[in-house]
């Protein structure tokens, strides 16, 4: 059960993020000057969204610390690095270049290693 808490944390980290780039992206191209930003981050729907996300994370990852010891619990949490990788692919428009995918295999065996 803690493996599944761990993966629905880590999953909602990535999620907080994407709705933080999408959010902040919009309060930026819609602002001018450090008021503007502040005034429209604060009701910017997806920055709210992604706190909640992150709340619900957070939440979950206690539970997770409570159940796991905390060195095979934190290196899962690099496993959101896939998550936002394929988010920013599928959404974002971004590249998925041989780099992140050397860079990513490398953090999954990392985790697999230590996960033993």
């Amino acid at each position: 059960m803690q493996y599944i808490a761990a993966l629905i944390s880590i999953i909602l980290g990535a999620v907080a993020q994407y709705l933080f780039k999408i959010g902040v992206t919009t309060v930026s191209n819609n602002s001018r000057g450090v008021a503007q930003v502040i005034k429209y981050g604060i009701i910017n729907p997806h920055l709210l969204s992604g706190m909640i996300c992150y709340g619900f994370s957070f939440i979950l990852w206690f539970y997770v610390l409570s159940k796991m010891e905390l060195s095979k619990a934190y290196p899962l949490v690099s496993l959101g690095y896939i998550f936002t990788l394929f988010l920013g692919y599928l959404f974002l428009n971004e590249a998925i270049t041989y780099t992140k995918i050397i860079g990513i295999s490398l953090i999954v065996i990392g985790v697999v290693v230590l996960s033993q």
